[in-house]
């Protein structure tokens, strides 16, 4: 397919195109990263590779991949590497969690993120090793 067909497609008309479950999905997985980049980060899933290169005991949580510059997540010193296991004290297993719990603190400010982070990759995921980062309110 050409750009240009593809673009065309992309710019149908809005009343015939139904939101089917797949779009719903896609779109909630777009607003999760749009809120990620908001917080000042480059997020997604564990996958089993991630989990392994840092010895993790499950493939739970969300990766960091770039922390945003002069962000609220470079202030708070979350770190590229670091996998997010829990906002405010409670689990982070899946974007959707990420997504659902940063929507909720957010807003606020004044929460915290707790990760595991691979400075000692040989401890990652074992009980102790978990870093917490307050998050404040901005206050531009």
């Amino acid at each position: 397919m050409s750009i240009s067909h593809a673009a065309s497609d992309a710019t149908t008309d809005k009343k015939s195109v139904a939101l089917t479950p797949d779009k719903a999905a896609d779109k909630k997985q777009k607003d999760i990263i749009a809120m990620a980049e908001e917080f000042g980060l480059i997020v997604g899933p564990v996958t089993e590779d991630i989990r392994k290169e840092l010895n993790l005991r499950s493939a739970e949580g969300v990766a960091v991949f770039e922390v945003i510059g002069d962000s609220l997540a470079e202030l708070a010193g979350i770190k590229v590497g670091a996998v997010i296991a829990e906002i405010n004290k409670k689990p982070v297993r899946t974007l959707e969690d990420f997504g659902r719990l940063m929507a909720e603190v957010l807003p606020e400010g004044n929460f915290t993120v707790g990760t595991w982070e691979p400075t000692n990759p040989e401890n990652q995921g074992q009980a102790g090793q978990m870093n917490f980062h307050f998050v404040p309110k901005r206050t531009d």
